[in-house]
């Protein structure tokens, strides 16, 4: 009997045994017929993880990570993780992290920025770009010369991000003015500005200005940057190996936005928080990035218009993008992951997604069906930013590795001539003179 129960408890045994091994088998063959990430290469269980870095620690990074999760949910065998780093240690952190071997697979950065890179990320030729199923005709041509180095495409130009003009059309009214008719040069914008400029509660002091100028460094320098090149000048000359402002054009570009106050009256002596004033209704108008449109949608009235002609010579104004990079080594070692992180920045670069993503977030879109769309066009909160790409009037901030150096220097010499600590001229030699020694570093 006992003989028996042993027979029938290893006979059990192996049913189990046999039942298991069946189910694994099974199991096997049906996860082997799933489909690859992206649709192609190697089957796989697990989904294709590409790691995005960036540097949008604004709005825009909100509004992107929400369309990644839409990404997400369309490839299932692909899951995007953003992670958003902090900007004054952005640049550091992705440098090291190339260098120590665990970079991301896609990484942001500003148009004056890939020359940091150059040595550690992908270059692409119109072939490539073919192959991933890109024309570079259908975009923005002046974007596709922005990431070109050496006769290669350094990453991908996704949106670009220009300085502009907003205003209040209720305060235009409220003064008699058009405005549908903002200004589109120096004459217009001081007329239009000593009619917005108003005392409304009658206690002798101007509490309404037309503009307050900045107390940023950086976003002054590009409204000067925006003028100077408005007057046929550049901030650095062609080979960008020195400086090239130290002239009439920079002269006369500083001295613009100071008559904004001493000469015309339109904007008070110190400068202030004039995105906070704009909000407030303590400014008519603000110079600004596409991107604070965003900020000021909830806040106040607004619209928007190219940046007016203030200086000389011909229609400008100061640009950044935002460009997709990619380190070297996934192409060849981990193909997955690099058709995964392809099958990302395509959808990035596609109609749907810069549509939706203009509408939504800070940038513009580089491709041209989207800068040419009638519903954006028609849309006063961006068709400002539209026409000054389409015009040809952007002007991108120089590709070197010291850009932002750049920037600071004459940033603190603008900001000395304002407090009257220096004279134009004086500043223009000294901030010349920096540059230069910048430059000239090796």
């Amino acid at each position: 009997m006992r003989g028996i129960k042993r027979a029938g408890i290893f006979i059990l045994a192996i049913v189990l045994m046999f039942a298991f091994g069946t189910s694994v088998l099974f199991a096997k063959g049906t996860q082997e017929k799933q489909p690859a990430a992206g649709g192609k290469g190697v089957a796989t269980t697990k989904k294709v993880v590409v790691n995005y870095w960036s540097r949008k620690t604004g709005s825009d990074g909100t509004v992107f990570a929400e369309f990644i999760k839409g990404f997400n949910t369309d490839n299932p065998g692909i899951e995007v993780k953003m992670q958003v780093l902090p900007w004054g240690e952005y640049y550091g952190k992705v440098r090291a992290a190339i260098l120590t071997g665990n970079a991301p697979e896609v990484f942001d950065v500003s148009v004056y920025s890939p020359p940091m890179f150059l040595p550690y990320v992908e270059s692409f030729t119109k072939d490539d770009f073919a192959k991933i199923g890109i024309n570079l005709s259908d975009y923005a041509e002046n974007a596709w010369e922005a990431v070109k180095f050496g006769g290669k495409y350094y990453g991908f130009p996704v949106g670009i991000v220009p300085y502009g003009f907003y205003y209040n059309p209720n305060l235009y009214r409220n003064a008699g003015l058009n405005p549908d008719k903002p200004p589109t040069n120096l004459k217009e914008f001081v007329e239009q500005g000593k009619k917005l400029k108003k005392d409304t509660n009658g206690d002798g002091k101007i509490n309404q200005w037309a503009i307050i100028l900045t107390d940023g460094n950086i976003s002054r320098t590009w409204v000067w940057e925006s003028i100077l090149d408005q007057n046929g000048g550049s901030l650095l000359n062609k080979d960008k190996t020195k400086a090239a402002f130290n002239n009439k054009a920079g002269l006369d570009a500083i001295n613009i936005i100071l008559d904004f106050s001493r000469k015309y009256g339109i904007a008070p002596k110190v400068p202030g928080k004039n995105e906070t004033a704009f909000i407030a209704g303590k400014a008519a108008i603000v110079f600004d990035g596409v991107w604070a449109r965003k900020m000021f949608q909830d806040k106040v009235t607004f619209a928007t218009a190219p940046m007016p002609q203030l200086g000389s010579v011909k229609p400008a104004v100061w640009s950044s993008m935002d460009i997709f990079l990619f380190p070297k080594g996934y192409h060849t070692k981990n193909p997955a992951k690099w058709e995964a992180a392809m099958t990302f920045a395509k959808w990035v670069m596609g109609e749907k997604f810069q549509l939706a993503y203009t509408k939504a977030a800070g940038q513009l879109a580089s491709r041209l069906d989207t800068l040419n769309n009638t519903e954006l066009r028609a849309d006063s909160h961006v068709s400002g930013f539209l026409e000054e790409i389409s015009s040809g009037m952007v002007v991108y901030a120089p590709a070197l590795k010291t850009t932002q150096e750049i920037y600071g220097i004459v940033g603190s010499s603008l900001s000395a001539v304002i407090a009257g600590k220096l004279s134009p001229e004086k500043a223009l030699a000294q901030s010349e003179k920096q540059v230069n020694q910048v430059l000239a570093r090796k």
